[in-house]
């Protein structure tokens, strides 16, 4: 199958590789050869003793070493070797994340989904720099128009300019299936997103980092890798849960959060 990348993070996929070969490749050669055979006379006129001879060619052809090649390699060694890689081809949900656990390698066909949210405190969704304007235009606002709604609290609109400088343009995803009560989530890195089209069905490819069990529920601006929030804050969000009208920005249980590989179609 030919694979449409979505997302692929080069520098996680090539030390995952050079694990499982012992070493990365990085220029491979392919040579074949070529024989003909030559039937004649020899002699004057084309008179005198029948032979034969051959010649050879070869041929020898260099190639670079792509990460769409190492991926494939990558997914024939795991299922080759699942013992070693930790890999798990998700097909019966129910049991196969059920045996899953931090280290796990998988595969998961669901659709996916950017979160509001997290779309909209990117550098690019412009959350922060819409904060940061409505502040300087506050006087202004108030001069024209003193009945006008007031902004939130200082306090607030630092934390959103705050929230948003550190994600940058770094996503996450969840994925889920009408199969299954299972989902997972994962951090998109944004170097590594090749485009930026992502809701829809797609194959999510990546190494289980935690387990959310049934009943349990946890923000994804809490994601690893996200930074967001401090761990006593990320504790305390987690014990009151989502409130209503912000399900959609958590990640509840069943369900893993994934270090996420790749995503492709």
């Amino acid at each position: 199958m030919l694979r449409n990348f979505l997302y692929l993070n080069e520098s996680t996929l090539n030390g995952y590789l050079s694990a499982l070969e012992d070493g990365l490749r990085s220029v491979g050669e392919h040579r074949t050869t070529q024989s003909k055979s030559l039937l004649g006379k020899a002699g004057l006129g084309g008179f005198g003793t029948q032979g034969e001879t051959e010649s050879d060619t070869e041929l020898s052809h260099s190639y670079s070493d792509t990460s769409e090649a190492r991926f494939e390699r990558f997914i024939s060694l795991c299922a080759a070797n699942p013992e070693r890689s930790g890999w798990v081809d998700i097909i019966n949900s129910d049991d196969d994340f059920a045996a899953a656990s931090p280290g796990t390698i998988l595969e998961f066909d669901c659709e996916i989904f950017v979160p509001p949210m997290i779309r909209s405190l990117t550098s690019s969704g412009g959350i922060g720099e819409a904060m940061a304007m409505m502040k300087s235009l506050s006087p202004l606002m108030t001069a024209v128009q003193p009945s006008a709604q007031r902004l939130p609290p200082d306090e607030q609109i630092q934390a959103l300019t705050a929230m948003s400088s550190v994600m940058g343009d770094d996503l996450a995803i969840v994925g889920e299936r009408d199969d299954t009560d299972w989902r997972v989530a994962g951090r998109l890195i944004a170097a590594s997103i090749r485009d930026s089209e992502l809701d829809g069905v797609a194959r999510v490819v990546g190494k289980v980092s935690a387990a959310v069990r049934a009943g349990e529920h946890k923000s994804l601006l809490a994601l690893p890798g996200m930074n967001l929030m401090t761990r006593e804050q990320r504790r305390a969000q987690a014990k009151l849960g989502p409130k209503p009208g912000e399900e959609a920005n958590w990640l509840s249980g069943p369900a893993v959060m994934l270090d996420v590989l790749a995503v492709y179609r």
